[in-house]
């Protein structure tokens, strides 16, 4: 048997090795990163060059309650598409992802089946997008199909690379 080797699609990901800040984010009333106590940081390894693991960790609501958060990201040449995972401390959801990378390389959307915010009891689509606006800045957004198939953004974030 011969071993795979990472390809194009899996080099993209390494670009999220590393530690980082995030800088801003509208999803968190009163989010400042310079308070230890309220920021989020992420550190993100590789496996062998064809998975990432994100592990992040901040603030919840009011700053008192810590939050975690894992991402699991490759690429299924098989599949031709990115696939990963999403499991956070403040919820009991395993999301998992089916993505693709946008024409201009530097765009990863990432779609999952999750509770709608509104009925539980309903699922909808959500659309988390990783940005790179180069290679120690990026943003990411969450937004949720509506009902016209458009989507809403209910979240947006950047963060800087620190190590």
């Amino acid at each position: 048997m011969e071993f795979a080797k990472p390809t194009e699609h899996h080099k993209m990901l390494e670009r999220l090795v590393g530690d980082w800040l995030y800088v801003t984010s509208t999803g968190m009333e009163g989010y400042d990163p310079e308070d230890p106590m309220k920021r989020w940081t992420e550190k993100v390894r590789s496996i062998g060059g064809f998975w990432v693991v994100a592990e992040g960790e901040g603030a919840m609501g009011d700053g008192d309650a810590r939050g975690t958060m894992i991402i699991t990201l490759g690429y299924d040449p098989r599949k031709g598409q990115y696939v990963g995972s999403w499991i956070g401390s403040m919820m009991d959801t395993f999301w998992v992802y089916k993505g693709w990378l946008e024409d201009d390389g530097q765009t990863l959307v990432l779609e999952a089946e999750g509770p709608s915010m509104e009925d539980p009891s309903r699922t909808e689509l959500y659309r988390d997008v990783i940005h790179f606006i180069d290679d120690d800045t990026r943003t990411f957004s969450g937004s949720v199909r509506q009902p016209d198939g458009t989507f809403k953004t209910f979240m947006t974030s950047e963060a800087k690379r620190v190590g």
